[in-house]
């Protein structure tokens, strides 16, 4: 059985618990070298158990873990043959797929109706590109009556999180990377103050989501030009975009009902 691991992932999401998610984090972030891996060594890595790291394969289809670590090693293989070939514009439409799969296994019910609860949304974007982002994000909700504040620097966001932002409140987090330590310390913060947080991040195990009260993930695979790494935040549009016709949605089917 030789099958893509996020293929897999995606295909067996809702079987997956928190832990077969940080597993599944770690060994996509580091194929190279789990492939080559014992059981107890990864296991030891990622702080579980041999017995959870052989229930998670055998959720993902595998016989054990013989088998997924086999599938893992083809992958690879197949990955470094195809590293030639592949295109940027493909690699575009995979990662469009992978994010609307992401978006659609998850649980958006609870998302927009704290969207519709909350007095206000402030945004904060790690980068210019995320902050791009959320600005297209607030233009889109302006027309369903909510108006998300987009704090444009990092002192704005400390100054709002210290004075302004209250439990009625809704913080919305943008990043690629979900570990940037200055926003942690913050989250901290809005955490111990029983501030709702939603986060936007890259598809991958990091301290933003785990300290979000709601998670959305995108994918964004990066193509090496002249040494320096790009990405696309297309896939992050589609999210966000997303995220608002499901609003839109839950506004007109909640008239509908009320009348």
């Amino acid at each position: 059985m030789v099958l893509e691991l996020e293929a897999l992932i995606n295909a067996h999401y809702h079987e997956l618990n928190e832990n077969d998610l940080q597993i599944l984090s770690f060994i996509v972030n580091n194929k190279q070298s789990v492939h080559q891996m014992t059981i107890t060594e990864l296991a030891k890595l990622t702080l579980t158990s041999k017995s959870t790291v052989l229930r998670l394969t055998k959720k993902l289809g595998f016989s054990g873990y013989s088998e997924f670590k086999y599938s893992l090693r083809h992958e690879k293989t197949k990955e470094a043959q195809d590293l030639n070939t592949v295109k940027f514009v493909d690699l575009q439409r995979k990662d469009i797929e992978t994010t609307k799969k992401l978006y659609s296994q998850t649980d958006i019910a609870p998302i927009v109706e704290a969207l519709h609860q909350a007095d206000r949304i402030f945004c904060y974007g790690t980068g210019w590109g995320q902050r791009d982002v959320l600005s297209n994000f607030r233009r889109s909700m302006v027309p369903v009556g909510k108006f998300p504040i987009v704090l444009s620097a990092l002192k704005e966001l400390e100054m709002a999180s210290t004075t302004s932002v209250t439990s009625k409140d809704l913080v919305i987090f943008v990043s690629l990377s979900g570990d940037i330590i200055e926003v942690d310390k913050i989250m901290n913060v809005l955490t111990l103050k029983d501030i709702p947080i939603l986060s936007i991040t890259s598809f991958r195990n990091n301290q933003m989501a785990s300290r979000a009260t709601f998670n959305l993930y995108f994918q964004t695979t990066p193509v090496l030009v002249q040494n320096e790494e790009i990405y696309s935040f297309l896939p992050l549009y589609v999210t966000t975009d997303l995220l608002q016709r499901s609003y839109v949605d839950h506004v007109l089917f909640s008239t509908d009902k009320n009348n």
